[in-house]
């Protein structure tokens, strides 16, 4: 597909915004689990914080004493990573001070380590997840902290950041095969649309059909439309050049009556004047009929290629000089090409009236798809001549009668419907002929 298809371009947007939009719903989930996991963790350390208050036994000497530990063993454990600590900052005999100067109760997993001291050069690595409540207990004015390691969090965080990616990473393939699957039925009119153009350009339809959707209907109908006037307006332009045609062909018969007059007067210049002037003008009225008759070369039907050969033949052997040769037909009996009916007519006939001319007794139609050539065994044209051969109104040769429009028009057909012409020599002798359609 091309880089610049209204498929690529949908199918692009599409991938990108799913994507985008997928990144930040997972960087939303899993900052909305983080926080509520943190929540959570921090829900339990306030529990057991609570725990703590409760079961502390506050001895007359203010030390401190928990005859019962907490349900969770992981405050028991050095590697459990849960932690509490209870400090007595009121002041108490130095006999039961520790060394910060406060009676402190830890859990076993601190062992010795100071829990303050611990969260206050925390660790960016390691860190730790605290809850602190400053109370007054029977008299005693107490510090007490709960800490966890924050892996609880960051461990079930890991966890679901793999799953959300694995889930983003499915539903994102669904989406993009979803919309591309939907580009595909979005476009399914536009795809037949070019096919139907396709089938007009090369001569299997003539008018473009079908059930389309209300946005691409119109569009159909105004193609058709346009289709309907160019074929009007062709039928005009016909009409037109017949009756210009019909119009000039009186006042060139008086011309060249008026030529004759003068010849038989004496005033052979002054005639040969009239019938160069008559001549030329019949020779435009002559290029002017001929394109009139040729269409446009596009929305054209396929024409049968043998059939019509076959007519052409037949109307060229009705012509002077042809009773003598022998014209061969080497095309395929199934054979269409992309021309108009009336402008293979045209093409075949010009090209066919031209080798009579030269042929001495031999002519050859040939198809063998996509060229078609005809050939004559004639004297054949120059090398250096091959160039101008379809020049408008110049004949190589004077002493052969015609008006040396025949190869120009094939040069006019060929260029309405964009083939190639070439000339070359036969293998016959004479003069090859080959347009690519």
């Amino acid at each position: 597909m091309k880089t610049g298809s209204l498929r690529v371009r949908l199918l692009a947007s599409a991938t990108i915004w799913i994507i985008i939009t997928l990144f930040l719903t997972g960087f939303a989930l899993m900052r909305l689990f983080e926080s509520q996991m943190r929540d959570r963790v921090v829900s339990g350390l306030e529990f057991d914080l609570a725990q703590l208050i409760g079961r502390l036994d506050i001895r007359p000497d203010g030390s401190l004493r928990m005859p019962q530990a907490l349900s969770d063993p992981r405050y028991l454990q050095a590697e459990g990573r849960r932690y509490w600590q209870i400090v007595n900052t009121s002041p108490v005999p130095a006999t039961t001070q520790d060394h910060t100067g406060a009676t402190v109760l830890r859990s076993p997993s601190l062992r010795t380590v100071d829990l303050e001291k611990v969260l206050k050069r925390s660790d960016p690595e390691d860190p730790l997840i605290s809850v602190h409540r400053n109370i007054t207990l029977s008299g005693a004015k107490l510090s007490v902290t709960v800490a966890t390691g924050a892996e609880e969090v960051t461990r079930s965080v890991a966890e679901l950041r793999t799953q959300v990616l694995v889930a983003m990473t499915v539903i994102g393939s669904t989406l993009i095969a979803s919309a591309w699957l939907q580009v595909a039925v979005g476009l399914s009119p536009l795809k037949q649309l070019r096919a139907q153009l396709a089938d007009i350009g090369r001569g299997h339809a003539q008018r473009m059909s079908g059930n389309y959707p209300d946005e691409v209907a119109p569009l159909v109908t105004e193609f058709n439309q346009v289709l309907d006037q160019r074929d009007a307006s062709m039928e005009r332009a016909r009409r037109r050049a017949g009756d210009l045609a019909h119009g000039l062909k009186t006042p060139l018969t008086v011309l060249s009556s008026i030529a004759r007059q003068l010849r038989r007067q004496g005033q052979a210049a002054e005639a040969a004047d009239i019938d160069e002037q008559a001549e030329a003008m019949l020779r435009h009225v002559e290029q002017a009929l001929v394109r009139a008759r040729l269409s446009s070369g596009k929305g054209h039907a396929a024409s049968p290629l043998a059939a019509t050969a076959t007519k052409v033949v037949a109307a060229i052997g009705r012509l002077p000089g042809a009773e003598v040769l022998q014209i061969e037909i080497a095309v395929p009996p199934d054979a269409s090409v992309p021309v108009e009916q009336d402008d293979l007519t045209e093409l075949l006939g010009n090209l066919l009236d031209n080798a009579r001319k030269w042929a001495r007794s031999r002519i050859r139609v040939r198809y063998e798809a996509p060229l078609l050539s005809v050939e004559d065994d004639g004297p054949g044209v120059a090398e250096a001549d091959l160039p101008h051969i379809a020049e408008r109104g110049r004949r190589l040769d004077e002493s052969t009668q015609g008006s040396g429009l025949g190869l120009s028009i094939v040069a006019d057909i060929a260029d309405i419907y964009g083939f190639n012409v070439s000339y070359g020599r036969s293998e016959l002798g004479g003069l090859r002929v080959e347009v690519r359609l």
